[in-house]
């Protein structure tokens, strides 16, 4: 217990060293001088580039040779060093208060500048928004949804909210808006009716509808409820491999009993009777997957941009070790094949033109490494190290809608950008390689940053 104690201790003085010694949002012009840019957009990188700014705006971007000097600014030596735009965590989830905001620091000493939060305490994570807003706390950029919207579970936790019935469905989207959020995320508990009341009272309130798949809806069935975004291609219940089948009514009727008998387990307070997903399950899906169904149904995500995030990280996780000790050698085995496979459609879909994010489901805490993780596995399923980049900066930003702010690195926009040592564009590892990071301006040096790294 005094070691635990003498941990947190620890971690608590590093947080509070970085408010310490963060600069104050007043620092005058910083100029990156010399620097090879990868801006994020297509175009190639710029060598010899020095990228000025000014009251968290970028506000000049030329060859170094046509760069004007000013008195008084922080000039930051760029060469041999590459700029790219600051990171985002797509799927990240907040706990209470007081521990997000230590996990802050960890997060941009990783490069990570905005974050999309898919789960948290409502009242913790509206809070912790408003004074990152603000200024008063120094921190990534959030974008929030507040709790999970759950079928009818009785589980008591912050993160989600249990639903019963479709008033109260309803009734919760409306708390939702009225505290702010910036999009209602459904996950794969929730019935037709439930998922069809918060879809349409989403619409009705002008907000996004975002998340997994539930068991009982179809995966091309999301675009009728304008669902723009799909968690962990569907979720728990692979709908989104389902959907690929030849076999599709087959399988449909496996996920919704599977479902039913999920749920009277947890009423019943006692664990599945049997796996979910076994070596069988798991080698006909993938023995009857359907290349046209396939191509089909990418082609409809991509007409409506419903945007993936994989989340390749956590996918992989659940394949490292047997969790579930019911699950035999054979079914891990078929897991992992699972996995290869959802790494082929990330690429498949990426080409049919839907928009791939970066996100990794898992606690800020650790969020800054994962992220990274990643990175290095979405170009692992095949994407090129700028398109994987970009899942993380300029798409991101698409997708929230504030791309004329944010997600590159151009004149005009936000100064949230990272400064690496070696090129990412030739390796994606190299994103790890942070020198310094710039938020809204204001340079966290290498020094500043490791004050804080996890130990």
């Amino acid at each position: 217990m005094r070691v635990q104690s003498n941990m947190r201790l620890l971690s608590l003085l590093r947080v509070l060293c970085f408010f310490a010694v963060v600069p104050t949002f007043a620092q005058s012009k910083l100029v990156i001088d010399g620097v090879t840019l990868s801006d994020g957009t297509d175009r190639p990188p710029q060598r010899d580039i020095a990228v000025t700014v000014e009251a968290g705006r970028i506000t000049h971007i030329v060859s170094m040779q046509h760069a004007v000097k000013s008195a008084g600014a922080t000039v930051v030596d760029g060469r041999n060093k590459y700029l790219i735009p600051g990171l985002w965590n797509n799927d990240l989830h907040g706990g209470d208060y007081s521990k997000t905001k230590a996990a802050l620091p960890s997060l941009l000493s990783y490069g990570v500048t905005t974050v999309r939060d898919m789960g948290a305490p409502l009242d913790d994570i509206v809070r912790l928004r408003a004074d990152i807003a603000s200024q008063s706390v120094i921190g990534p950029r959030l974008f929030i949804a507040g709790p999970l919207m759950e079928g009818p579970i009785p589980i008591q936790m912050s993160l989600i909210v249990d639903l019963f019935d479709v008033n109260q469905a309803r009734a919760e989207v409306r708390n939702l808006k009225q505290h702010n959020v910036d999009y209602v995320e459904v996950d794969t508990t929730l019935t037709p009716e439930l998922y069809w009341a918060i879809a349409d009272e989403a619409e009705k309130q002008s907000l996004r509808l975002v998340g997994h798949i539930p068991a009982k809806i179809q995966a091309n069935d999301i675009v009728k409820a304008h669902q723009v975004n799909v968690e962990h291609l569907g979720g728990r219940f692979l709908n989104i491999l389902v959907a690929c089948s030849s076999e599709q009514a087959e399988f449909d009727q496996i996920l919704a009993t599977t479902y039913d008998n999920l749920l009277t387990a947890l009423k019943e307070k006692r664990p599945p009777s049997e796996p979910q997903f076994t070596a069988a399950f798991d080698k006909k899906l993938l023995d009857t997957f359907d290349q046209g169904k396939a191509e089909r149904l990418f082609h409809l995500y991509a007409q409506n941009r419903v945007a993936q995030t994989p989340t390749l990280y956590v996918l992989q996780t659940l394949w490292d070790s047997n969790r579930n000790l019911k699950l035999t050698e054979q079914d891990m085995e078929y897991g992992k094949k699972i996995l290869a496979k959802d790494m082929a459609i990330v690429l498949q879909m990426k080409r049919a033109g839907v928009p791939i994010l970066a996100g990794t489901d898992v606690q800020y805490s650790e969020g800054g490494k994962a992220l990274h993780e990643e990175l290095a596995l979405l170009v692992q399923a095949g994407l090129t190290p700028l398109e994987a980049l970009q899942s993380a900066t300029r798409d991101a930003a698409e997708f929230m809608g504030v791309s004329s702010t944010s997600g590159t690195i151009e004149a005009g926009k936000i100064a949230d950008m990272v400064l690496l040592n070696a090129n990412p564009l030739e390796d994606i590892r190299n994103t790890r390689q942070i020198d310094a990071v710039i938020l809204k301006g204001k340079l966290l040096s290498k020094e500043q940053l490791a004050a804080t790294a996890p130990q």
